[in-house]
């Protein structure tokens, strides 16, 4: 399994993205693909320079979980840090 976390990026964007661009079907919190799965774990909001960011671990299992994963990667990768 691997475990991604992700912070400031709305959950609905992401499973868009498992959906419509990785073949994905979303029930509640999981989203199935062919040969992977990636569960949706809310964590604790963090606060930094007086505002709270929402943090959302991705937990990606299955044979193509590494194919899985390198995607969420990519879609939630931003520039300027």
């Amino acid at each position: 399994m691997e475990r991604l976390e992700v912070r400031n990026v709305d959950t609905a964007l992401i499973v868009g993205y498992l959906e419509r661009e990785f073949g994905g079907t979303a029930e509640g919190d999981t989203v199935r693909g062919e040969g992977w799965t990636v569960r949706i774990v809310p964590g604790e909001a963090v606060r930094a320079w007086g505002s709270r960011i929402p943090v959302v671990f991705y937990e990606v299992e299955g044979p193509r979980a590494a194919e899985a994963a390198a995607f969420l990667r990519r879609k939630t990768m931003r520039g300027g840090g």
